[in-house]
């Protein structure tokens, strides 16, 4: 995000900031999967093709923005004092995962992670609306914002679950009444043409406005909204809007990562890796893919083991969904990247 001491950005300087760095990452990011799963959806681009552009975003951008989250949370001092939060709780909810799915527990897991991921990535887009307002002095009904968030998009969500797509990885997904799907979609669109208007009003009223809420609501979320209803695909609508989730992530803790002065407190080690996080993009890049692919690894050999352990003493049902190892470590890391990504921009004392 801009450092605090910027001036605040007004509706009138839109067309000047609509290709800066903050808008292209917030706001433009989900452009490039949109148009793959276009292009693939329409036949232009093999599908194959896409699928292996999505693997190369989903593996190596999805890592990299878990490790942005466990740098924040392990390198930084302040948040050492905060041994429930950022060691036990994650701990449990990784063993959890792993233990679960050996015991055959893979699909309800899965049908887990597909609501929570879409939540997690709306809240996150929630979050930087709420960032650029309080960096413009704005007081504003947050109700209002959460329900211009939330409500339309996530009803998008739900529908695909009942009317396009009612697989997550080869696993079920739960769905609700299309009579109740209409009206949350209903309320969601009255929220957002409520959000839109209340931003003009303030606008034209002189109030010092930033625009990349009214980007990020009526441009990222419709995006993703349109990718969920439109496209049956089983997985390129997740793969496509999850990259423009990722590389919000990145650009925003990279930007806080260098307002951040290294803590003098912080022992050689770590100072070394803030070092290292605050050089280069590229170098903060690979940090951050290294750290994530070597837990992975190590999680993946876990869960293998797990599983073979529950094979051997009859634990595992015959007909439990097979998914691979490493992607039980990953549900294992997302759930705990989802905790900890709540706390952390929350716990004021650690930041």
């Amino acid at each position: 995000m801009i450092a605090a001491g910027n001036p605040p950005a007004r509706l009138v300087t839109v067309r000047g900031r609509m290709w800066s760095a903050e808008w292209l990452a917030f706001v433009w990011s989900s452009v490039p999967g949109f148009a793959l799963a276009c292009a693939a959806a329409s036949g232009i681009v093999p599908e194959s093709l896409v699928l292996a552009l999505f693997a190369i975003s989903f593996v190596g951008l999805n890592l990299m923005h878990m490790g942005a989250t466990w740098a924040r949370v392990y390198v930084r001092p302040g948040w050492r004092g905060h041994s429930v939060e950022r060691l036990i709780i994650p701990f449990a909810l990784v063993c959890f995962a792993l233990g679960f799915e050996a015991l055959g527990g893979g699909a309800l897991l899965l049908a887990l992670q597909y609501f929570l991921s879409f939540h997690h990535a709306l809240m996150q887009n929630y979050g930087l609306v709420r960032a650029s307002q309080r960096r413009s002095g704005r007081q504003v009904d947050i109700r209002l914002d959460q329900a211009a968030c939330l409500l339309l998009p996530g009803a998008a969500l739900l529908y695909r679950a009942g009317a396009v797509c009612d697989q997550y990885a080869g696993a079920p997904v739960p769905s609700l009444p299309l009579s109740l799907l209409t009206v949350l979609g209903a309320a969601g669109a009255i929220a957002l043409l409520a959000f839109i208007g209340r931003e003009w009003r303030s606008h034209r009223a002189g109030a010092a406005v930033d625009p990349i809420g009214v980007g990020i609501f009526a441009g990222t979320n419709l995006i993703w909204s349109a990718l969920l209803i439109g496209d049956p695909h089983p997985a390129i609508p997740l793969y496509a809007l999850a990259s423009g989730h990722y590389v919000q992530y990145l650009y925003f803790v990279w930007r806080t990562e260098q307002r951040e002065a290294p803590a003098a407190s912080a022992g050689g080690t770590a100072v070394r890796l803030q070092a290292m996080l605050r050089s280069s993009r590229l170098e903060y890049l690979l940090v951050l893919l290294i750290l994530a692919g070597a837990v992975t690894l190590a999680l993946t050999f876990a869960s293998a083991g797990l599983r073979s352990l529950a094979e051997a003493h009859d634990l595992r049902p015959s007909g439990a969904l097979a998914i691979q190892p490493w992607a039980a470590a990953m549900l294992g890391i997302n759930l705990e990247h989802y905790w900890l990504d709540h706390r952390i921009w929350r716990t004021r004392t650690a930041r």
